[in-house]
């Protein structure tokens, strides 16, 4: 069956357009973080945690580097404080964000985390949250991803009894949105609508 060229031009530009927006996609997996730093510059972004507060590299899974929160130790309990949350500062405005969360599970020191990514705009608005709950014993990474016009600044970790206590990885960021995958979805169907009825007008009796 022959596809009209408007349709196939069409749903040849909405399959490919994902794909070569992720491929242009700034993605930073901190293995040039080598020392603990108030912030920490790179292709375009700072990452910092807490108010002048560290973030620092850590052995993640399968001897990757990853980044911690800055800690804060809680001077009336030896051994017991807080992480702060991780931000992200764009130098210029962003439309899509993702990042690899993940935790050290332990049956003794485990909790559950309630991960979060956040974005905003310049005048400090928030554009979008997304959120995921893990279990004290889950080991893997989760990837949180949002989009929205106009990203200025992100914030992202998690909430839980140790305060942002996960690790983050593959940091992804791209000027341009990439639709949510229904988005797309919806767009294909009616790509298909759009030829089935250039089909049907073709075939119609004169």
């Amino acid at each position: 069956m022959r596809i009209p060229f408007t349709a196939a031009a069409l749903m040849s530009l909405a399959l490919a357009v994902p794909g070569s927006a992720l491929a242009a996609a700034t993605v930073v997996d901190f293995e040039a973080l080598l020392a603990p730093t108030t912030a920490y510059s790179v292709s375009g972004v700072t990452f910092t945690s807490g108010a002048g507060g560290l973030i620092s590299p850590v052995d993640g899974p399968n001897g990757t580097r990853v980044a911690i929160g800055n800690y804060t130790e809680d001077p009336e309990q030896e051994g017991y404080g807080v992480f702060d949350a991780y931000r992200a500062d764009f130098a210029a405005l962003m439309g899509f964000v993702s990042v690899d969360l993940g935790d050290w599970p332990s049956e003794e020191f485990g909790d559950d985390d309630l991960l979060f990514l956040e974005i905003f705009d310049a005048a400090n608005v928030s554009l979008g949250r997304t959120e995921l709950l893990i279990g004290a014993l889950e080991p893997d990474f989760k990837t949180l991803a949002i989009g929205a016009a106009g990203i200025s600044y992100a914030t992202f970790g998690s909430i839980g009894n140790g305060g942002s206590s996960v690790y983050a990885d593959n940091f992804t960021f791209d000027a341009a949105a990439i639709p949510e995958p229904s988005a797309w979805a919806l767009m294909i169907a009616g790509f298909g609508a759009a030829g089935s009825a250039i089909r049907r007008r073709r075939s119609a009796p004169a």
